[in-house]
């Protein structure tokens, strides 16, 4: 399970001395997965050849990247058998939340998958992984960071249900994960490159709510990736029109041999809508520090010409502010590269810093932005097809730029072809074999450390009339694989003397014995399928109306006009209300996995279909709220599904009015913008409102609650409180309205519109 790390070869004698063991270095590394993301096959060629321990790809449906190129499910099934062949293991992406109707056509992808070998699947729908679980016992379950694991609690239960590995959210301090490995025995998987999301992942509904795209099923507008201004109550503060929700990229190259202390057990790059160039690089510079402990400036660089919007080490290292956002900019920044020095009609003189090539792609930054890429460059009026630092080179634009602009290089052709070229045969499986003959007979094996093959051949060993076999002959012909991944390490030739050999026996001989080695190597055994089952669970059905309120008023208002449940978070109304047994503590609606038992599931469980209903029942949960992304007819169907498979009725709860959290974040606009960022509970917030507008001139509100963690709500509100008579009549009987800043008279009329409905109450 340890590697010893390639200073050993690499370094001078007493410079080895000196870091290893004057300085008490780590000499033996636990030995960690390195996991690459493959968007395409060419991408995932490009993981293997460079050193990816695994790969995390998706079929067309159930993947969090449906943009993505991704994977029919031939190309799945060759993809699994490429990468088993070089020793790579494969985890397949079903992370998104799968409705009632698609049900039988998800069981019918896992089924194929795991008929065909695959390690391990990704997943995010807690109904989806029971199901699994139940029907594929032997199928390695990992939990997608799309499920938001950050505290111990939740991995327990994790374990307990099935889960062999949890992605953590990308929130989780190095320092609680170092807490996990010691107190639970589960493996653990951490985002180590790659882009970051803002709000917490599988909490982001504003790209479902702006557009109709749902993160959570893998169709993400990246709203996040848009300028928006800050406002305070109705006037918009000094910020206007900044990248406010944009982060940086995660880049923890510096940090790898602590993080390889901690205990993580897999290293996770993202980038599977990255180009394969970016997936071979940046494999390769985390593969060899991982390896040797070593990286240089140049690599850090080239990682940046492939793909940067700057670099953060993220939550992992506890960063926030502008150490987490790049407030300018949300795409590919590339590398500066110099300056404009004159322009004239259309032709933009540039001052080199660093070298270009015909075939990079820059970009011009000043007051606009234009970017191309360099088909046509000239020095002093001649055409070249490249220059060097220091030069002053001519390029045609399409807008006026001006002096002083900066000039940043987005491709980079030279770097590209280096991967491309140096990526081919990179990677060999390293085999020993032994060849000896005994009188007429050939006994052939080889062995790949796990994998042993044997032939014997009978009655080919013939005695020499002319010139007899040699050694060296049969060693060139067994050696002679071609384009085969192996490579003998070790090949002895044993043979008698004055002996004849036809080459044409060894080259099937060779042919045979490695067909046989690469069957073996995608084989996997001890599959296992069961019937689905269950047991009728004690669930008891309500019929509730609970409302969130924000302040005192609108408690006593409801209070005094209804008979309504409310549910509150101000700890001083609890402690005044104590005695009310209608005012509610509202955590009592948990939003985490550690929380289930005995209490409410919030809609951010994401539960869309009958299976997870049951889950999460069978987990405890008192009550299941439904998430915002189902419609009367998908309701419907799922609480008809749920009666007739388990013979009994579910608790459900839908949000009939309010605004929804469209994203959750540990990072604080506010706090970033307008108060001290090394503050963790900050009371900005708590003076006036303050909105996010985005370019359409929609206001999302900003809240703050006691976890610190900012919550940022929808410009406008759910509103079904005209389908309450179809809900009731589906089978819902408990319904939530969440209030804002909604007054007395407002909140009066939202109650006699509930009271119209004779069903309620």
């Amino acid at each position: 399970n340890y590697l010893i790390p390639k200073e050993f070869t690499l370094l001078g004698n007493f410079f080895l001395y000196d870091i290893l063991y004057m300085k008490k270095e780590v000499a033996v590394m636990k030995k960690v997965e390195l996991l690459s993301p493959s968007g395409d096959f060419e991408s995932l060629k490009m993981a293997v050849l460079n050193g990816a321990d695994a790969v995390y790809l998706a079929g067309k449906k159930f993947g969090a990247r449906a943009f993505s190129n991704n994977f029919t499910q031939e190309e799945l099934l060759e993809a699994i058998n490429y990468c088993h062949l070089y020793g790579v293991k494969v985890y397949i992406t079903i992370n998104t939340i799968v409705y009632e109707d698609e049900v039988k056509e998800f069981l019918e992808f896992v089924k194929l998958i795991y008929d065909n070998n695959v390690d391990a699947v990704i997943i995010q729908d807690i109904g989806m992984a029971d199901l699994i679980h139940k029907k594929f016992p032997n199928l390695e379950l990992h939990a997608s960071t799309q499920m938001n694991i950050m505290d111990i609690e939740s991995l327990k239960l994790l374990k307990n249900i099935g889960f062999k590995r949890v992605v953590l959210a990308r929130e989780t301090p190095l320092s609680l994960i170092k807490q996990m490995k010691k107190e639970v025995d589960i493996e653990l998987e951490v985002f180590i490159h790659g882009a970051l999301c803002v709000s917490c992942s599988g909490q982001c509904l504003i790209s479902y709510f702006k557009t109709g795209r749902s993160g959570n099923r893998g169709m993400c507008a990246q709203i996040c990736r848009h300028p928006f201004d800050l406002y305070k109550d109705d006037e918009r503060i000094y910020i206007k029109d900044k990248f406010l929700l944009s982060p940086k990229d995660l880049c923890t190259i510096d940090k790898i041999p602590e993080l390889i202390e901690s205990g993580i057990d897999s290293f996770k790059i993202e980038g599977r809508m990255k180009s394969k160039e970016y997936v071979g690089l940046v494999t390769r510079v985390y593969r060899n520090k991982i390896d040797t402990l070593i990286h240089t400036d140049e690599d850090i660089l080239n990682m940046k010409k492939l793909f940067n919007r700057d670099f953060t080490l993220g939550h992992l290292y506890n960063q926030t502010g502008k150490d987490l956002i790049n407030g300018h900019k949300p795409n590919h920044l590339g590398v500066y590269i110099g300056k404009v020095i004159d322009y004239k009609k259309n032709e933009a003189a540039i001052e080199l810093s660093s070298d270009v090539k015909q075939g990079d792609a820059i970009r011009i930054v000043g007051k606009k932005e234009e970017g191309f890429y360099l088909n046509r460059l000239c020095i002093n009026g001649l055409l070249v097809n490249s220059a060097k630092k220091g030069d002053i080179i001519t390029v045609t634009t399409k807008n006026k730029v001006e002096p002083l602009f900066n000039v940043y290089k987005t491709v980079d052709i030279t770097l590209n072809n280096y991967i491309n070229e140096t990526s081919i045969d990179r990677k060999k499986v390293y085999i020993n074999g032994k060849f000896k003959t005994i009188n007429s007979d050939i006994i052939f094996t080889i062995t790949d450390g796990i994998h042993n093959e044997e032939i014997t051949l009978k009655d080919v060993v013939f005695e020499a009339k002319n010139k007899p076999t040699t050694k060296e002959e049969i060693k060139e012909k067994l050696e002679k694989l071609g384009n085969e991944i192996f490579k003998f390490k070790n090949l002895s030739i044993d043979i008698d003397e004055n002996i004849f050999i036809s080459m044409s026996t060894i080259n099937n001989l060779r042919r045979d014995i490695i067909y046989l080695l690469k069957q073996d190597r995608v084989k996997k055994g001890n599959k296992k399928y069961e019937e689905y089952s269950f047991k009728k669970l004690n669930i008891s059905k309500e019929n509730n109306v609970y409302f969130e309120v924000q302040n005192e008023e609108q408690l006593k208002y409801i209070l005094d006009n209804t008979d309504y449940k409310c549910y509150v978070s101000d700890r001083f109304l609890l402690e005044k209300y104590k005695n009310n047994d209608r005012v509610l503590n509202q955590n009592k609606i948990v939003r985490r996995y550690k929380d289930i038992l005995d209490n409410i599931t919030d809609s951010n469980f994401n539960v869309v279909n009958s299976y997870s209903i049951y889950n999460l029942h069978s987990l405890g949960a008192k009550a299941v709220t439904l998430s915002y992304e189902l419609d009367i007819n998908k309701i419907k169907d799922i609480y008809n599904n749920f009666k007739c498979r388990y013979n009994f009725e579910p608790n459900l709860q839908v949000v009939i009015y309010g605004k929804p959290e469209v994203m959750t974040s540990k990072y604080c606009i506010l706090n970033t913008y307008l108060g001290n960022v090394k503050k963790t509970n900050c009371s900005i917030c708590k003076n006036g409102n303050y909105y996010l507008v985005d370019r359409d001139d929609k206001k999302y509100k900003i809240k703050k609650s006691n976890d610190c963690f900012m919550h940022i709500l929808n410009y406008e509100n759910v509103n079904l409180l005209e389908d309450i008579k179809e809900l009731n009549k589906i089978g819902i009987t408990n319904y939530r309205i969440i209030l804002d800043d909604e007054t007395s008279l407002e909140i009066k009329n939202i109650i006699n519109t509930l009271k119209s409905f004779k069903v309620i109450l």
